[in-house]
């Protein structure tokens, strides 16, 4: 199928380059912190693909590093466009179970019938739920934030929202406590 007949090549482009600008910003001027955080000392920005469950991790602050977010779990609420979600964070020799609660402004799965395309922001909260490995025990939480831009192939009835791929970008901020033994 040729998707640039169709005005996704240019759509899928326009929201590369959305993804990148906003990359460049948080890069320029800091990943923000929601208000209630008094002292964040952890973030992770997420960038992933809506067909694929594992994301990439950029982490900063207590932990530092490249790593994989992988969802163990979702449930979707379309009714009030929001998500429950567990997920897997591995970074180096660590990894955090966190339990995400999200908001979409738009439900993400329901198309635009002219272009079959569909884009929004997420929030949210995220809680760890235990640490394992180099971060065992480690507790925290914060806020999340984000883009997404998803889209399907057009069919003789319309977009095939059985088969929608995108993208999602954003930043998870907030405060991590590990505790560290004696040797570290």
């Amino acid at each position: 199928m040729r998707f640039d007949l169709l005005g996704i090549r240019r759509v899928g482009f326009l929201g590369a380059g959305l993804a990148l600008a906003a990359l460049m910003a948080f890069v320029a001027f800091g990943i923000p912190a929601g208000a209630a955080e008094a002292h964040p000392n952890q973030s992770f920005l997420i960038v992933g693909t809506v067909e694929n469950p594992t994301a990439q991790v950029f982490a900063s602050g207590v932990v530092e590093g490249r790593g994989t977010l992988t969802a163990e779990s979702a449930d979707f609420h379309q009714e009030t466009n929001s998500y429950d979600e567990t997920d897997l964070l591995a970074v180096g020799s660590g990894s955090l179970q966190v339990v995400i609660h999200g908001a979409f402004n738009t439900w993400p799965f329901t198309l635009d019938a002219r272009t079959c395309t569909q884009h929004g922001t997420i929030t949210g909260t995220w809680t760890i739920a235990s640490g394992a490995g180099s971060l065992a025990g480690a507790t925290g939480g914060g806020t999340l934030s984000g883009v997404f831009f998803t889209y399907a192939a057009r069919t003789a009835a319309g977009c095939d929202e059985s088969a929608i791929k995108g993208f999602v970008f954003g930043p998870m901020v907030g405060t991590l406590d590990h505790p560290r033994s004696p040797a570290d």
